[in-house]
């Protein structure tokens, strides 16, 4: 757990920890969150039996994804003998065979404080930790618990494994198979080998410029690398995997001998040293840069401690950067050969090594549905009378135990932050205003540990309506294609060695005042402090002089593209369900639909297909664009650095602004006709993902701080007690996104579909009438400025300043908005509620990404018919 405030840490802390060492693990608790048998209608024991459960669905969905299935198999095969061989999240053909008497005796056994390690991060006074846990493991005393990870005894030849993933009926199995090979390595306690085949995975496949991952990519024999390439360290023997997907099945032995000859001939002519140098490059750029992603960057601290410690390694060794470097370079330079003789030995020579085929099927889901039914129908035939009875009364007794609120004594006993507690001053980002050569900039003096960060903003609000779904494509070929008389390998080895990443990103969204939009393509790149120069001149490369000829490079990002997103979807459904479903709401909303949702997605597939015929179309188009929108009249500098990094950025920007030309916006298209979307997006999955979102109103109004807080509320009240507790979804949620224009109720991993609109229905009348208790509303008053409040890296802070700009959010709208917040009542909360949920339903979209099958059953008892399509 982590917190910026210590009161609530220590809080967070106590309930955590009581929870893991004490927890109550009730029956009720087990059949909710695990499995139970209940009936399709739970009060005929005539009507057919199913399975429910939370992490039941949940895992039903995990293997529905495509690349979840290759990691698992991939696992499975090359640790045969170890607790690897099952899957920790459980496999949902086996969560039902799990008793709740072995589920209380695993924790039993494992979870005590005799197998538990404790990592401190903070500035917290170390004796407070010690004296807090002393407390909290008062009455333990020591235990043996063996929860040692065995290693896999090794192999004296390679093996291979075929497995099937699950696509639309109608869906084309061309060119749909991935193909991995993966290769068990060192122990992870031999930190000096494990680090060493950290830096060979990126020799390997770590750029476009890394042999294996190019010889792969240009054989022909699939699309694009498999995203489950490169090194896991979290394993107690590490693992490589590498291989394609946009394959086909024959392919295996032609893949198998591409990697094979392309490490024989690669080690025989020695790795390119500028690769190796851009690689150490890189480990260095991580050990310095402050990183917050989903995790707060103590907790992503903790994660490098875990990699050895878990396995009784030396926990600290992860975390001394630049000694790691040191030594690494120190070893390159007394063997020069160190890299090839390691691929040699854990990679050509290694006989543990496995083949992955994981092939589509139109059937297997139909299949493993009938399968299931049957089971279902058998065990039921094999039940008597009472044992029916039995079930039905257990399900009435579960649904009972959900709807019961905790006692006010339990919540009493919950230590908690008090409204009072909170501190009502915002935090303000530094910064500082300019303009270079007329070119509006934006300078935020922070802390970077030796880093700077810029971000060309461009505006493309005036890009007409035909050429907006290229943009995405035309950041994605800027950032990786050859520039400037470079390759594409050359720029990618300059990137690696120069920069800590160059990319791009779209983002739209409204102002505070609700009366425009902004529309901007960011471009961003970091250095170290001594290669700004370096870093910026790259980045005017590909700006002011992309290659846009290179058919073989562009057809190969193209594919990329397609399947990253094809990717996303399962794993993502939920939020694409959201651009869905909100696209008819505002122009920001359809831009990211357009930009990034199931609307992308169609259109690169149909690009990707007229490249191959045509390819001079879509180059004309990206010169085009790329002269129309990298202009100095479009662009808003963001620069965020220590006084070093902003001094050597503003040297060295000036000449970039001065490479960019002049043009004359044009006058947007017309947007299309945004319509209310009710729409039902067919996907190979076994559960289903449900969006109702409504139009909502701007930063400034006067509702947006009680429908802040209302979305919190129903995303850790009504939503999760009616969709995750009751429904067994894995997640049910509420987000309110003022700059979006939108209001949305989400489902993520749900059995269910009709209930669950209903149930958005019934969480706006439950506001409506009243329903909330005062303790609930200082919850959930806590957890809105919890989140306002959520810790941001350097480079964070820089781009939230950005956005705040280009929305028109002073930092006086800001602290209005927090104080409203801080002083809502639930009168204030009832009233926005009633306020807005009167007129928002006229304005709205659903949207259900989900299975034909079930889609089709929705139809069956929706008044209002979802408009079924395919995903693409």
């Amino acid at each position: 757990m982590a917190s910026q405030v210590k009161t609530d840490f220590f809080n967070l802390a106590r309930v955590y920890t009581d929870l893991v060492l004490h927890p109550r693990l009730l029956q009720e608790t087990f059949l909710q969150e695990g499995h139970h048998f209940e009936f399709v209608d739970p009060e005929d024991i005539t009507s057919e039996l199913t399975i429910s459960g939370i992490v039941y669905n949940e895992m039903k969905g995990a293997y529905s994804s495509p690349e979840t299935l290759m990691f698992k198999e991939i696992q499975e095969a090359l640790y045969p003998d170890t607790t690897y061989a099952f899957d920790s999240g459980g496999n949902p053909e086996k969560i039902p065979t799990l008793s709740y008497d072995e589920f209380r005796a695993f924790h039993r056994l494992y979870y005590s404080p005799s197998n538990a390690r404790f990592f401190l991060y903070g500035d917290i006074p170390t004796v407070e930790h010690l004296a807090f846990l002393e407390e909290m493991l008062a009455g333990f005393e020591r235990t043996d618990v063996n929860s040692e990870v065995s290693c896999q005894p090794r192999w004296t030849a390679p093996s291979h494994v075929h497995s099937v993933y699950p696509v639309g009926r109608e869906e084309s199995l061309t060119g749909k198979t991935a193909i991995n090979m993966a290769w068990m390595l060192t122990d992870n306690t031999d930190d000096e080998t494990a680090i060493l085949l950290e830096v060979l995975s990126g020799i390997l496949i770590g750029s476009a410029a890394a042999p294996l991952r190019k010889s792969l990519i240009d054989s022909g024999l699939g699309e694009d690398l498999s995203p489950v390439s490169g090194i896991e360290r979290d394993l107690r023997q590490l693992m490589f995997a590498v291989g394609l997907r946009g394959s086909d099945p024959q392919k295996a032995e032609a893949v198998e001998t591409c990697i094979m000859d392309t490490l024989k001939e690669t080690i025989k002519k020695g790795f390119d040293r500028e690769l190796i140098e851009g690689i150490l490059h890189q480990i260095e750029f991580q050990g310095k840069e402050i990183v917050r992603s989903t995790y707060p960057s103590g907790i992503v601290l903790m994660g490098r401690v875990y990699h050895t410690w878990l396995y009784d390694g030396d926990p600290l060794s992860g975390l001394n950067f630049p000694r790691i470097i040191e030594d690494v370079r120190r070893k390159w330079e007394a063997q020069p050969d160190l890299f090839e003789r390691l691929a040699q030995t854990w990679l050509l020579d290694n006989p543990h090594r496995v083949l992955a085929i994981l092939e589509p099927s139109q059937t297997i889901a139909e299949e493993e549905e009938i399968e299931f039914q049957e089971k279902m129908a058998k065990a039921k035939a094999a039940m008597s009378k009472p044992v029916l009875e039995q079930i039905k009364e257990t399900t009435q007794r579960l649904r009972q135990f959900q709807s019961e609120p905790d006692s006010q004594e339990a919540a009493a006993s919950l230590p908690k932050l008090r409204v009072a507690d909170l501190e009502r001053t915002i935090e303000t980002i530094p910064t500082e205003k300019i303009s270079i050569e007329d070119v509006p900039v934006l300078l935020h003096n922070l802390f970077t540990n030796g880093i700077a960060y810029a971000e060309l903003a461009f505006d493309v609000s005036s890009v007409p309506e035909e050429l907006q779904p290229y943009l995405p494509l035309l950041g994605k070929m800027t950032s990786n294609m050859g520039a400037a008389d470079f390759s594409y390998e050359e720029m990618a080895k300059r990137i690696a060695l120069k920069t800590g990443g160059l990319g791009s990103s779209l983002s739209a969204g409204m102002t505070a005042s609700g009366q425009d939009s902004w529309q901007r393509m960011i471009f961003g790149v970091s250095a170290l402090h001594r290669n700004i120069p370096d870093a910026i001149g790259i980045l005017t490369d590909v700006l002011t002089a992309g290659d846009l000829s290179h058919e073989a490079r562009m057809r190969d990002l193209l594919a990329e593209k397609k399947n990253g997103l094809h990717a996303a979807v399962v794993p993502s459904g939920h939020a694409f369900a959201r651009m869905a479903a909100g696209a008819g709401l505002s122009l920001p909303a359809w831009r990211d639909e357009q930009w990034h949702g199931r609307t992308q997605l169609r259109f690169v597939n149909r690009i990707a297909e007229e490249f191959q015929k045509n390819p001079g179309e879509l180059q004309e188009k990206l010169a085009y664009l790329r002269s129309l929108v990298f202009s100095r009249d479009r662009l808003l500098l963001n620069m965020t650095g220590d006084d070093e990094g902003l001094s050597l950025l503003l040297k060295q920007v000036e000449d970039l602004v001065n490479c960019l030309t002049r043009s004359v916006k044009e006058k947007s298209g017309t947007p299309p006709e945004r319509r209310p979307v009710y729409a039902g997006i067919a996907i190979p999955a076994q559960v289903s993902y449900v969006a109702r979102v409504m139009a909502a109103p701007n930063f400034n109004s006067p509702l947006s701080p009680s429908l802040l807080v209302l979305a919190r509320h129903l995303s850790n009240g009504f939503l999760y007690k009616h969709i995750r507790v009751q429904g067994g979804a894995y997640g049910g949620m509420c987000q309110f996104d003022p700059m979006g224009g939108m209001f949305s109720f989400l489902s993520y991993r749900d059995p269910r579909i009709v209930e669950t609109l209903e149930i958005y229905q019934e969480a706006m009348a439950f506001i409506a009438d009243g329903k909330l208790a005062p303790e609930e509303m200082e919850k959930a008053i806590v957890g809105t400025i919890g989140a306002l409040d959520r810790p941001m890296d350097p480079s964070g802070r820089g781009t939230v300043a950005m956005i705040r700009e280009l929305a028109c959010i002073t930092d006086n709208d800001r602290r209005r908005f927090r104080e409203a917040i801080l002083d809502a009542s639930t009168e204030s909360l009832r009233d926005a509620a009633i306020g807005y949920f009167r007129t928002a339903q006229k304005d709205e979209g659903i949207a259900v990404y989900g299975s034909e099958d079930s889609l089709a059953a929705a139809n069956l008892r929706l008044q209002r018919k979802l408009k079924v399509e395919p995903l693409v």
